[in-house]
């Protein structure tokens, strides 16, 4: 009877738990509370004993995440007074903080969108606070001469909050890595990455963020040869959608609004809403490995073509800034052999991606006590997490963050024995 009764008044973890399983697997938009309350063994009606709906209870679980962190931070910071050991302490927490409830975690990476506005505006502004905190440990290490000081702090913050937070939505517990392993990884990778002196860096260049920027063209936007103006319109304007409300969230109406066709023209076009999803995955993933095999023709030194690849990904990926954001947030929503066509498509830009990698790898050019493997999901967190905060009128162009991206990174991973 104990153990009923247990079942029957779920804690408030064991509820956000169950909820962010459920989330990972299925997605937000496709769970009800019927199916929470059912995996909880209880009435739906006492699910609402504890939250007032659904999205009552994501706003709840990505509250949870991030005052784990405002609380695990702080605490684990205490004493410490060597600026690089702070360092060390916060990028140690925080992944262990991330990882102790990786669900929780990935559902705010990639539902917080799904929120009311006034709830995720008191997110969001909990996540600043905590982004804040960091960028003040970066800035008094700066201040200290511990790290360098080209790089701003603002940027190096979020490049290394790009690193951590996405190992949430790749670690797995029964892989060989453990959640030490990986803390000294992105430690080890990041401080290397931002250290002061110049010899212990990537003897590649330099970023130049001072320079004044010089915008990028707008891309071409014809997705494919023959599609006409209006199809084009559809895709740029789902995109937008999709990137903004979240696929499940926009309809076929508002595409068209947004477009200025009638909804009945629409499906002149298109068979329906997945129709759109599929296309804009599709030509995001062609087009981002079609421009990085482009810049790596005809290089040839194994340093400068991890560079390259770096800062051609960055800037594909933010000149169709949308569809990649809808690519890797959405994509889920695709029927099953769609689904498994984009995710071809994204396995084959990943692995160009770890190919070049391993090269430079074999060549000596990156170290080689960190497993190739470990290395790419690094680097793919820190240039695919740019997609959450960059703005194309902010004071960065994206050959700007590319190109500091891949000093951090290079700097970090870099063996030392690259060309002058």
């Amino acid at each position: 009877m104990a153990a009923e009764e247990q079942l029957a008044i779920p804690t408030v973890d064991r509820l956000l738990d169950t909820a962010a399983g459920m989330f990972w697997t299925k997605s937000y938009a496709a769970t009800t509370t019927r199916e929470i309350a059912s995996a909880l063994q209880i009435q739906q009606a006492s699910l609402y004993y504890h939250v007032a709906s659904k999205e009552d209870l994501l706003y709840q679980l990505c509250l949870s995440s991030v005052r784990q962190f405002l609380a695990d931070i702080p605490a684990a910071l205490n004493g410490v007074t060597d600026p690089l050991g702070r360092i060390r302490a916060l990028i140690h927490t925080h992944v262990h903080s991330l990882l102790k409830h990786q669900k929780r975690n990935a559902t705010m990476l990639t539902e917080l969108r799904s929120l009311s506005p006034r709830h995720r505006t008191e997110v969001v502004e909990l996540r600043e606070k905590y982004a804040h905190l960091v960028r003040s440990e970066l800035e008094n290490a700066q201040r200290a001469g511990a790290i360098r000081r080209d790089l701003p702090a603002k940027y190096s913050g979020l490049a290394l909050l790009n690193m951590l937070n996405w190992s949430a939505l790749w670690f797995r517990e029964d892989q060989a890595l453990t959640a030490d392993e990986l803390a000294y990884l992105f430690t080890s990778i990041f401080i290397q990455g931002v250290a002061a002196s110049r010899e212990q860096r990537s003897s590649l260049p330099e970023p130049d963020l001072a320079a004044p920027p010089k915008r990028s063209p707008s891309r071409r936007k014809t997705l494919h040869a023959g599609e006409n103006a209006t199809v084009e319109r559809l895709l740029t304007s789902a995109a937008a959608l999709f990137a903004a409300k979240g696929y499940a969230g926009t309809s076929t109406r508002e595409v068209a609004a947004l477009t200025g066709v009638r909804k009945a023209s629409l499906y002149y076009h298109i068979e329906g809403k997945e129709d759109l999803l599929y296309n804009i995955c599709k030509s995001s993933l062609e087009r981002i490995r079609s421009d990085v095999e482009t810049a790596l023709r005809d290089l040839h030194d194994p340093l400068e073509k991890t560079r390259t690849m770096i800062c051609a990904h960055v800037e594909s990926m933010l000149r169709d800034q949308s569809e990649h954001a809808t690519t890797l947030a959405e994509m889920h929503a695709l029927s099953p052999d769609r689904l498994a066509q984009v995710v071809a498509l994204r396995d084959k830009h990943e692995n160009l991606i770890r190919s070049v990698l391993e090269d430079a790898q074999r060549a000596g050019a990156l170290r080689a006590d960190i497993d190739v493997k470990y290395l790419c999901l690094a680097l793919l967190g820190l240039i695919n997490r740019v997609l959450v905060w960059y703005h194309r009128r902010g004071p960065l162009t994206p050959g700007q963050i590319g190109e500091m991206l891949a000093a951090v990174f290079l700097g970090g991973a870099g063996s030392g024995l690259g060309t002058t």
